[in-house]
């Protein structure tokens, strides 16, 4: 049984019941054509309306992730966003000469069908809106855990209104092109439904999930995106760790620890630290005390009891370790595990992080795989880095960021341009 949450600008605290997806998909495309006919310009403008919306209220700004979010959706991130992967905007509007005689357009694909993880509750959102910004209509599935979250950051939508171009446009019709849904992620026959609707699959999970929803029944036409399990560190290289901004670098690396509980694939789960007048213990007390000091702006989480197994092994491993040390919170608030083994640990999650010294951070690039998605990245030294970011890179590696901006959202995510993945390039050619 499909439990639905949202359809056709409708919002359900107790689910509606659809025994399939018929009548889902006939209510989407009741809107389909009134999506088409808004203006690229109208649906960034209802956008940037919805972002002051979320900027300026305390109830959603309270929700994890959501004043990034905001930020994500202004209008002129929206504009860069397009002309990114699309190169023009107007390729969402109409056909575009790009050489005598030829023309080309950008038309939504269809149906989008979301298979959402539940590590980064605000997730859905960024896809659901790259999607709508190409006309696309939606079913998003999304878990229980996030649906509340999720209903909540859309509905704002319903009241929008914004004149471009003398006409008016609503956030109602953004709406009716979305339907937030949730059925367990082991029914095979409802996930097959769903996915033999989809003219795409945008699939979000880890490694079992991700297999088991690819190899499902799809159109011949269906274009898959998939987003699956990756993982992350950071590394320090030396004129970082000598330099007088020290402590604020290590400010910014707690920050992209403690957002989403280090459960997103960008969250880093190792540091490597080169060699410097900084001895590792020092440098593992400067990270101790960035993160009690920013742990104080965010709320206490809780911990589940498989996680705290977890971290109280890995501590009792490395306090009766000769080779290892440890430095922690009385509590389970941060823990900073010690080691000289140049590898990568197994995420325990939870502000858990493994600090380690490499004579050079061209060490780690033997550790890279295309399994790693992000590498924050502390350096003044810029031309070693760009040195460093052709090695991995060319090893797998997605992005390289600075620290403190490692859990951000941007443009290209795992290595792919997301709209234009989501479109259809037409070719017109009047030769």
């Amino acid at each position: 049984m499909i439990s639905c949450y949202m359809l056709g600008d409708k919002f359900f605290t107790e689910p509606k019941k659809y025994q399939n997806f018929d009548e889902i998909i006939e209510e989407l495309n009741k809107n389909r054509e009134a999506i088409y006919s808004y203006p690229s310009g109208a649906i960034v403008e209802i956008i940037n309306k919805y972002s002051k919306i979320l900027s300026s209220d305390r109830k959603f700004l309270n929700y994890e992730g959501v004043p990034f979010l905001a930020l994500w959706l202004k209008k002129s991130n929206i504009i860069k966003l397009l002309c990114l992967d699309l190169n023009k905007q107007e390729y969402l509007d109409d056909f575009i000469q790009i050489e005598d005689n030829k023309f080309m357009k950008a038309q939504p694909m269809g149906v989008v069908c979301h298979f959402m993880a539940g590590n980064v509750p605000t997730l859905p959102i960024y896809y659901l809106i790259q999607a709508l910004l190409c006309k696309n209509i939606n079913i998003c599935r999304v878990p229980l855990e996030s649906i509340r979250i999720v209903s909540e950051l859309l509905k704002p939508l319903l009241d929008i209104k914004v004149n471009y171009n003398s006409m008016e446009y609503n956030g109602i019709t953004l709406l009716k092109s979305i339907s937030i849904i949730n059925f367990s992620r082991d029914n095979i026959e409802l996930n097959t439904e769903m996915s033999k609707v989809a003219d795409v699959r945008v699939i979000c999970g880890g490694e079992k999930a991700v297999n088991s929803l690819s190899t499902l029944h799809k159109k011949t036409t269906c274009k898959d995106i998939i987003f699956g399990p990756k993982y992350s560190f950071a590394v320090f290289e030396k004129s970082a760790m000598e330099s007088l901004n020290l402590s604020k670098t290590f400010d910014d690396f707690a920050k992209d620890i403690i957002s989403f509980d280090q459960k997103a694939c960008s969250s880093p789960q190792v540091l490597f630290i080169e060699k410097s007048n900084v001895t590792l213990k020092e440098a593992a007390l400067k990270l101790s005390k960035s993160l009690e000091r920013v742990l104080k702006r965010y709320p206490e989480t809780e911990i589940n009891q498989g996680t705290s197994a977890n971290i109280i092994n890995k501590r009792g491993e490395y306090l009766l370790s000769p080779e290892k040390d440890i430095i922690c919170s009385r509590d389970l608030q941060y823990t900073i595990l010690i080691d000289k083994d140049i590898a990568l640990e197994e995420p325990i999650q939870h502000r858990t992080i493994f600090l380690k010294e490499v004579e050079d951070i061209f060490e780690v690039c033997k550790l890279v795989t295309p399994r790693v998605q992000t590498i924050g990245i502390a350096s003044e030294d810029n031309n070693k880095i760009i040195n460093f970011a052709n090695k991995v890179s060319l090893n797998g590696v997605d992005r390289l960021v600075r620290v403190g901006f490692m859990n951000l959202y941007d443009s290209p995510w795992d290595g792919m341009l997301f709209i234009n993945q989501i479109v259809k390039w037409t070719v017109l050619n009047l030769n």
